[in-house]
């Protein structure tokens, strides 16, 4: 019993699909006049019937123009709302064209699994596709393969006779719409209600180079700019919720990936009831005009900045009709507002009064005779200020009667100035090398191109045109002069630093002492330029060499005036050898003229009268080397030897003066080397002044201390420390000038001596005030390199 139910199910089946099969092969038939979309709905109608699927997909493309047709077949509930949203759904898990499709595929949607068979139309599969879903695992059985396969080849039979013969009832229509749209040299397209793209023209399709399924639907926004693609969105979107047309430009990428500019315009169609039917637009290429505009608006930015830049503006002028234009860097130039219409009272109504004459003249001229202007003159503006404009005007105008005139209005202001402050450098520097009596030269070192100033020629005794080379420099320069002169060339020619030497020039019978100083410059074609000025400083070596034969006379004078106030000082000390001798003799007579005489007495005595005639003579030789004048001895010298000296001499004006003396005598002073008489005069100085300077000073404040001490290892130092009136508000700084002095009987020639023979011999004097009341004056010397005791001098004293 169980195999006849069997059998006859079994034979229930098939009967039911040789039903299918029979209703689907009937298609043909009844499709016969129909649309391709009527033959399409048909096909899925009697298939829902058959199959128990869950959707069905058909999309037609007809090609040569024709529009793509997708219908669908979704019962309720299913998750696709329409065919567009079931085309994407498919588009997205198997691929944008369909005739790639597999045959068999799992698509997974958000809450859903599906088992599709797609079943190619057409040869090459060219007419279309035929889609089959289930979320049945046993799908598809046998007979659903069958009848897919069925139906797709039966309905691609209908679809290519009716595509073939032109039946589709719009098809006709299409084919002359879409000739006529090809034909238009725009890009065409057209779009559902919701924005969705449907329908591109042949411009656009070959510009973009993709098939119309690639471009429907929004394939074809690929092509945007990325920097294009929201601001076209939002306007798109706005005309669509709007209803209202519209348009916006936007880049566009060609099929070889260039970027052109296009300005994209959408109409709506309207329905007989007033909805939007569909949505129709073009896109004009504005990319030339585009790149024009915005090489006029950089040309016009640039023009302008140039103007700017360089303070010139832009004039054009028709006086047939008084036309004129100003650029607004001209209203600036002029002065005036850019709202102020330009007229040629305006242009005269800022000259300077001095300069209108000539200026009306020669616009009259212009007005009149069409002739060019070119002119530089003064403008007075409102604040009182002048400012300098040079002007140029030229006809272009084809009729002599009817000139036309553009120009430029340039304030030349900052270059007037320029040039006068250049002209008032030029004089005063030329003034200031004829009163300085410098020179300045170039020389090109690589190409030794040589330039001398009008003074450096006078200096060098040549005429003011003439053409310096280095023979005729040598010429001029003394013989035993020109090794040093060569030797600072070739230092400069090998990057050596910049120069700095003197020389002698023999010119007109007379010697000449110049200063050379050059400064090096690295320019920017990588050649070197020495720049620099020579100075005729012959006076100055003649006033250099009577100053010092000055300065010898003035030590002597020196020398001498302190023998008046030393002789006081020197009668006591000869006085008491002398007085010792007399003294002695008288006792050596008495004791030879006793009875009987006192020989051992009388020796005695006698030694005592040698002694004090050697102290007699002592005193006489110091006084004569103090002021013998001829060559300085350099010699090794003991400065705290040569300071007791000084002191013994001066110690009866001290003990007269009731003036204490400290000395603090350095116990290991290294030797220094120099001319002990002229050291031993500086420190007579130092301490004449402090004997001075206590005159004023109570008896029992009077104090002068002197010390020696070694700084370091290379230099020794002497001061003289007194507590006498100071040096108040005296500029410390002049002190050592020459025939400067603090004294109401002062020569003002001390200091001076002493500096001049301290810094002869290497070292450095100072003075400074001395904060228990009183001043300071010392000296510092170098300490003599080759001395074989550095450690030579006496024990310090301690009166």
């Amino acid at each position: 019993m169980s195999d006849l139910l069997k059998a006859a199910s079994e034979n229930d089946t098939l009967r039911r699909c040789m039903e299918n099969l029979l209703t689907i092969t009937t298609l043909p038939e009844t499709g016969t006049g129909e649309s391709a979309a009527d033959i399409g709905n048909s096909l899925l109608n009697a298939l829902a019937e058959i199959l128990d699927v869950d959707f069905l997909f058909l999309r037609i493309t007809p090609g040569n123009g024709q529009p793509t047709v997708e219908i669908a077949r979704i019962p309720a509930g299913e998750g696709f709302s329409h065919a567009a949203e079931l085309s994407a759904f498919l588009s997205q898990g198997l691929g944008d064209v369909g005739s790639e499709w597999p045959q068999f595929a799992n698509l997974r949607s958000d809450n859903a699994e599906y088992v599709t068979v797609q079943q190619y139309l057409g040869i090459h599969r060219s007419i279309g596709v035929l889609v089959a879903g289930s979320r049945q695992t046993s799908f598809p059985s046998e007979q659903d393969r069958l009848v897919l396969h069925v139906a797709a080849n039966q309905v691609a039979g209908v679809l290519s006779e009716v595509l073939r013969l032109g039946l589709d009832a719009s098809g006709a229509a299409v084919k002359a719409h879409n000739r006529i749209v090809d034909a238009i040299p725009v890009m065409a397209w057209s779009t559902l209600p919701d924005g969705t793209a449907d329908f591109f023209n042949g411009h656009f399709l070959s510009y973009l180079g993709v098939t119309t399924e690639q471009a429907s639907g929004w394939g074809w926004a690929a092509a945007l700019h990325p920097d294009d693609a929201e601001s076209l969105k939002a306007v798109w979107i706005e005309m669509l919720a709007s209803g209202r047309a519209g348009e916006a430009e936007a880049r566009l990428r060609r099929w070889d990936g260039e970027y052109r500019w296009f300005l994209f315009r959408a109409n709506p169609l309207f329905a007989d009831d007033a909805s939007i039917a569909r949505w129709y637009g073009t896109n004009t290429d504005i990319d030339d005009r585009k790149r024009a505009e915005e090489g006029l608006r950089r040309s016009a930015a640039f023009l302008a900045q140039g103007q700017r830049l360089t303070e010139t503006g832009s004039v054009w002028w028709r006086p047939a009709t008084e036309e004129i234009v100003w650029s607004d860097e001209a209203y600036r130039v002029a002065g005036y507002p850019t709202t102020q219409i330009p007229t040629v009272d305006l242009m005269l109504g800022r000259c300077h009064p001095e300069d209108l004459p000539q200026v009306s003249s020669l616009v009259m001229r212009a007005m009149q005779d069409g002739e060019d202007m070119e002119l530089e003159h003064r403008l007075l503006m409102p604040d009182g200020k002048v400012k300098y404009v040079y002007v140029v005007l030229q006809n272009i105008g084809s009729d002599p009667s009817d000139p036309e005139f553009i120009g430029a209005v340039s304030d030349i202001t900052d270059r007037k100035i320029a040039e006068e402050r250049l002209r008032r450098s030029e004089v005063l520097l030329a003034e200031g090398q004829r009163i300085s009596r410098t020179g300045t030269f170039s020389w090109k070192v690589d190409t030794d191109e040589i330039t001398f100033s009008k003074e450096l020629n006078r200096i060098f005794g040549f005429e003011p045109e003439t053409v310096v080379d280095f023979n005729k420099i040598t010429e001029r320069v003394f013989e035993e002069d020109l090794p040093l002169l060569a030797k600072k060339m070739a230092d400069v020619r090998q990057g050596g630093d910049n120069p700095d030497y003197e020389i002698r020039l023999f010119v007109g019978g007379q010697v000449k002492h110049v200063r050379v100083v050059g400064r090096i410059v690295r320019l920017f074609d990588d050649t070197t330029e020495c720049v620099g000025a020579i100075q005729d400083v012959s006076a100055q070596r003649v006033a250099e060499l009577a100053r010092d034969k000055l300065r010898t006379e003035l030590a002597q004078v020196a020398r001498v005036m302190s023998l008046g106030r030393m002789a006081a000082s020197i009668a006591h000390e000869v006085n008491q050898p002398l007085s010792g001798i007399i003294t002695n003799a008288n006792t050596s007579l008495r004791m030879l003229s006793a009875t009987p005489p006192n020989i051992q007495g009388a020796i005695e005595t006698a030694r005592r009268t040698i002694r004090d005639a050697n102290r007699a003579a002592e005193v006489i030789a110091r006084l004569r080397r103090l002021f013998k004048r001829g060559v300085t001895v350099v010699e090794p010298v003991d400065l705290n030897e040569a300071a007791r000296e000084v002191i013994s001499l001066l110690s009866n004006d001290m003990q007269r003066g009731r003036i204490s003396v400290d000395v603090e005598l350095s116990a290991a002073l290294p030797l220094v080397a120099g001319d002990r008489v002229q050291l031993q005069q500086v420190i007579m100085n130092f301490l004449r002044n402090s004997i001075d300077a206590m005159a004023g000073v109570s008896p029992g404040s009077r104090n002068i201390a002197v010390r020696t001490a070694p700084v370091g290892t290379k230099e020794v130092h002497l001061t003289v420390e007194d507590t006498g009136a100071g040096l108040g508000t005296t500029d410390i700084a002049r002190l050592f000038d020459e025939f400067h002095t603090t004294k109401l009987d002062g020569t003002g020639i001390g200091l001076s001596v002493s500096r001049s023979i301290i810094e002869g011999h290497g070292g450095a004097i100072w003075a400074e005030r001395n904060p228990a009341g009183g001043a300071i004056f010392g000296f510092s010397l170098p300490i003599q390199a080759s001395s074989d005791d550095p450690a030579a001098g006496a024990e310090a004293d301690h009166p």
